[in-house]
């Protein structure tokens, strides 16, 4: 055997069995999406995936520091849109819960005193204490809210 005919048969066994495996992956997926109940069972599986993913926002773990982290900051972000939008009510609420999961709930305490209307910081100190009971574990979550002296 000559040193071109070495290196001539394996290479065409590769590019058949390359050829192949294309050619298989492309005949099966044409049999999966031209099968009658793909688009529900796709449809099905991504409405699972966005529950899941929206359960997981309510149940945070506290144990995990970029769990906490990754919920604070968004509990930040829906109550600063919500409060651009007039959504008072549902804003506070976001802003209590970033409170309730803060590592230091005094000073974000102090910063929406100075930057909240004064009837809106109010509302959310008084909502504190019952979204505190509403989240799922209160007694990790109600030991950093400080006691406040408003008056």
């Amino acid at each position: 055997m000559t040193t071109s005919s070495k290196t001539f048969w394996p290479l065409v066994a590769a590019v058949g069995l390359g050829v192949s495996f294309v050619g298989y992956c492309m005949y099966f997926d044409r049999k999966r999406r031209n099968a009658p109940d793909f688009i529900e069972k796709l449809k099905a599986k991504r409405q699972k995936q966005k529950l899941s993913s929206g359960n997981s926002r309510n149940n945070i773990n506290m144990s995990n520091p970029e769990s906490m982290r990754q919920y604070f900051l968004e509990q930040i972000q829906y109550g600063e849109d919500c409060l651009s939008r007039g959504d008072f009510d549902n804003g506070i609420e976001h802003l209590a819960k970033a409170i309730l999961v803060c590592s230091q709930p005094q000073n974000l305490i102090v910063f929406f005193q100075q930057t909240l209307p004064s009837e809106i910081f109010q509302e959310l100190i008084n909502r504190l204490p019952r979204i505190a009971q509403s989240v799922h574990n209160p007694s990790s979550l109600s030991a950093g809210v400080p006691e406040l002296d408003l008056e």
